[in-house]
């Protein structure tokens, strides 16, 4: 990667926006850190040729007429470049779909298709970016797809700096735990036990934990209490069990209370909800629950919603409550799983890196017919608020990484400049907006998918997959021979990695 050149300036009435381009299909980069300026005067084309600038987000409401003229892509499910070269959403590090689909298919069924979220199924896998030292950085790369030679396969990653475990604050969290008759089932109670356990374990004895049991009606479990006293958590968790009815908003309106009395500046508070979602009385939807959550969230206590359980389980309420709360939505269907989420110092992660993080896709028309994005669908922002730091974007926590991937048909004769820019913006710790992009040229791409980074083969089938699930438009061209043929190469190319070779696995079961 070159030499990273640095400049800042200040700007009168506008605040300071650093912005890092880069150029190369690898996300090689010559790069530069520019202040924000007004864009009034209209797009700017992007490519390695204009210099460090940052993407345009002011839409061509008339482009020109050969480009509206031309063919239009050949799948209805992408948008038309000519007539909108942006593509803009707000940043997501939840996972709990493909845990969620994991436990399903281990019982012998799928998830609904509503409940496949391409994004947390790509988030779930390790990823090749590197850290960046502070804030958040892209990296962009792609390849040819195997079954439609004329599209390409994007992948825009961004990746949050690495926690600083030696000077972390210290942290209190507030437990809300779903104590009600559903929890009994399939195992529930237990699964939640051996994660709050793992939780505790992985915690600094100065840190503090507040418990909420919640049924018809939501009691206090635990007062504040510090990880030196471990073992009189540990009891009021081992006294946890499975009650009446269930009373969501009762359990979390308790339990930030507890959150709201142990806040100070000089520590992180959390709220963890451990449930499976299911609310059936008091309020029930998610409506009343989202406003005090997102309340809370502003003021800097964030959410953790860990779901449990396969039978009567409410996928949205628990992904809208973390999405809603700042935070972050996982699903715990094992003990290994419980491990993975808690156990490697949870509490460090949960600083948060960025606020309001969203990401800007933009395409040359010139040389892109058409784009679809795989995947976040329910975390899209309009293209004129990128840089409205009122419109809420997404979290992201220190040492995490997210993944967009989008289906890109090229254009006949592609030229030298970028066919693809990315930009993610966000708030650091003071508030200030950052900004860092990279560009990418159809040069720079291997045409062979074999040429690849193993990682974006890897992110590529799980999109397939993902697909497959849904019925999406890849199924006209790739059906499960295809899927399947592209995931056996990964456990070679990725070898060790132990998520790969149970996705392999999954792959043939859901294919068979």
């Amino acid at each position: 990667m070159g030499t990273t050149h640095r400049r800042t300036s200040t700007l009168t009435g506008a605040a300071l926006v650093i912005a890092l381009a880069a150029t190369g299909c690898a996300s090689g980069s010559t790069s530069d850190e520019t202040s924000a300026r007004d864009r009034a005067a209209g797009p700017i084309q992007p490519g390695p040729n204009r210099g460090a600038e940052p993407p345009s987000t002011q839409l061509d409401e008339n482009p020109p007429r050969d480009l509206r003229d031309r063919e239009r892509p050949l799948d209805e499910s992408m948008t038309d470049a000519a007539a909108d070269p942006l593509s803009t959403f707000a940043l997501d590090i939840d996972t709990g779909s493909y845990t969620r689909f994991r436990d399903a298919v281990s019982r012998g069924y799928t998830p609904p298709a509503d409940e496949v979220r391409t994004e947390e199924f790509v988030n779930y896998f390790e990823q090749d970016y590197d850290a960046p030292s502070d804030g958040l950085d892209v990296h962009i790369d792609a390849a040819t797809l195997p079954f439609q030679p004329r599209h390409r396969i994007v992948r825009v990653g961004i990746r949050a700096a690495d926690p600083d475990h030696e000077n972390r604050s210290g942290v209190d969290l507030s437990l809300v735990v779903d104590c009600s008759g559903s929890m009994r089932e399939a195992g529930k109670m237990e699964t939640t036990k051996t994660a709050l356990r793992a939780l505790v374990s992985s915690l600094d004895r100065d840190d503090r934990v507040a418990m909420v049991c919640y049924s018809t009606e939501a009691r206090l479990a635990l007062e504040p209490t510090r990880v030196a006293d471990a073992g009189r958590i540990f009891e009021a968790v081992d006294s946890l069990r499975p009650m009446d009815s269930t009373n969501a908003a009762a359990g979390l309106a308790l339990g930030y209370d507890l959150a709201a009395d142990m806040a100070s500046e000089e520590r992180m508070t959390r709220v963890v909800l451990v449930s499976d979602g299911v609310a059936n009385v008091g309020e029930t939807t998610s409506g009343g629950i989202l406003e005090r959550i997102s309340t809370e969230a502003r003021a800097g206590i964030n959410l953790v919603s860990v779901g449990v359980g396969i039978a009567d389980y409410d996928d949205e309420l628990l992904e809208q409550l973390a999405d809603n709360g700042d935070g972050w939505h996982v699903y715990v269907d094992t003990a290994d799983e419980a491990e993975r989420v808690f156990a490697h110092d949870l509490t460090a992660t949960l600083a948060v890196t960025a606020r309001d993080a969203k990401a800007q896709v933009e395409f040359d028309p010139e040389q892109v017919a058409g784009y679809r994005l795989i995947g976040y669908e329910n975390r899209a922002v309009a293209d004129r608020d990128f840089r409205n730091d009122a419109v809420d974007g997404g979290e992201v926590l220190a040492g995490h990484a997210t993944t967009a991937l989008y289906d890109v048909e090229l254009r006949d004769g592609g030229g030298r400049d970028a066919f693809v820019t990315a930009t993610v913006r966000y708030l650091d710790d003071s508030g200030r907006p950052v900004e860092r992009f990279r560009w990418l040229t159809i040069g720079d791409c291997p045409s062979d998918l074999a040429e690849a980074s193993p990682r974006l083969r890897q992110d590529l089938v799980v999109a397939m997959l993902t697909d497959h699930l849904t019925g999406g438009p890849w199924s006209r061209w790739a059906g499960p021979e295809v899927l399947r043929r592209e995931a056996s190469v990964l456990p070679e190319i990725l070898d060790g990695d132990r998520d790969v070779a149970e996705l392999v696995g999954l792959v043939d079961r859901v294919t068979a």
